[in-house]
């Protein structure tokens, strides 16, 4: 779909994932180790593929209506069966990355790609930010692929698809700039501390102190 472009761009799936796969790439590594470190990042729980699908699933049959939306959320916060309770799409960012996924939803919005559900919970944000916390980049996607009908299975390899290509295209960058660049090797970082005292080794005394001298 021609809307997916919006997606890209923003900011929206500007992450860890994407420093992940230039990081994979910046000593001339190849962009099959970019996409594979990027890919295990999109595969976490809270934030990827499965936060997107969870959340699909949970709101995508319920009417917009705020006491339906909140009554999910207060429901999947304290589902004691989930190792970390959480509500899918919801939470996991910073005061300020979650100002920087409402102004994009807002975007995708004002650009005719997103909208009902995306309308709605813009609307709604204060309300459900406090049952569920802020709306975060792969709620957005969620209600993105929901508003334009897309199946579960199609929109999850949408999501992967989307936000591997933006961290390959950074990887790419990454790689042609090269290592001589890289934060920490192309400036000159001088330890101002006092140089602590030489310390000899006693090798036997720390084993014991380990728990290492035995035999068995």
């Amino acid at each position: 779909m021609n809307a997916e472009k919006e997606l890209l761009a923003g900011e929206l799936f500007v992450d860890e994932g994407i420093e992940a796969a230039r990081n994979a790439c910046v000593a001339g590594a190849s962009l099959a180790a970019a996409l594979s470190t990027a890919a295990a990042y999109y595969d976490n729980p809270f934030t990827g593929a499965p936060a997107l699908r969870a959340c699909m699933l949970r709101f995508g049959g319920l009417p917009l209506t705020l006491e339906a939306w909140l009554s999910e959320a207060a429901r999947l916060a304290e589902d004691d069966r989930a190792d970390v309770p959480f509500v899918p799409g919801f939470g996991f960012l910073l005061p300020a990355r979650a100002s920087v996924v409402l102004s994009e939803c807002r975007r995708l919005i004002a650009r005719g790609a997103a909208g009902l559900r995306c309308r709605f919970v813009l609307e709604h944000h204060l309300a459900l930010a406090r049952a569920a916390g802020p709306l975060n980049a792969t709620g957005v996607a969620a209600l993105f692929f929901l508003d334009h009908g897309a199946d579960i299975d199609v929109a999850e390899r949408r999501f992967l698809l989307l936000r591997s290509e933006l961290a390959l295209m950074e990887a790419e960058k990454a790689r042609r700039t090269g290592l001589h660049v890289f934060p920490f090797l192309s400036e000159r970082h001088v330890y101002e501390g006092h140089t602590p005292p030489a310390v000899p080794l006693d090798v036997p005394a720390l084993m014991q102190r380990l728990g290492l001298d035995s035999d068995d």
